[in-house]
């Protein structure tokens, strides 16, 4: 594929993270509100439809727009983000979306149930980006530990369904985006 090609792919899928921003459900939880956005779907299928290094030049320039100030993460954007335990997530959607790439290309899945596997990589490494981050802040940022079971419940009961939903739905538009996109 030309590299034009890819980087038009690259632009519309940072297009796409930073409308899916916007498609949210906001969950309150103890401290401070979690969003379910349409962010992780457009991740992964990132992920599947573009090679590793666009797809981390993708997610990595969303972030670094974000940091800069530009309103595109779930709550606004700014440097203080970094100051969000949920800053997190936002790094997760980097590494889900690399695995994502990684594992496409490296295992050439066929099957719905492959592509899904893939999938759920990225959705541990989203998750554990985000809960570590979370859980390790709140001493750091807030002067507050908070139980290890709270962080779990916050970073993940609260939403481990949606978000495998998501994770399901985004494989089988990756599936079926491939025969479009080779």
């Amino acid at each position: 594929m030309k590299p034009i090609q890819l980087f038009s792919r690259t632009a519309l899928f940072l297009a796409l993270m930073i409308l899916s921003a916007y498609l949210q459900i906001t969950l309150p939880t103890p401290f401070f509100s979690m969003h379910i956005t349409m962010q992780l779907f457009t991740c992964i299928v990132c992920g599947f439809c573009l090679p590793v290094s666009y797809s981390a030049l993708c997610m990595g320039v969303y972030i670094l727009i974000g940091l800069a100030g530009l309103p595109v993460f779930a709550s606004g954007g700014g440097i203080q983000y970094l100051m969000k335990p949920t800053f997190g997530f936002i790094l997760g959607f980097l590494f889900c979306s690399m695995a994502c790439s990684y594992f496409r290309q490296r295992k050439n899945p066929t099957s719905q149930k492959e592509y899904f596997l893939i999938g759920l990589i990225g959705l541990f490494l989203f998750y554990l980006m985000g809960n570590v981050y979370y859980y390790f802040s709140f001493p750091i940022l807030m002067q507050t530990r908070i139980p290890l079971w709270l962080s779990l419940f916050n970073g993940v009961i609260v939403s481990i369904l949606p978000d495998l939903c998501l994770c399901f739905f985004a494989c089988r538009v990756s599936k079926a985006l491939q025969v479009l996109i080779q």
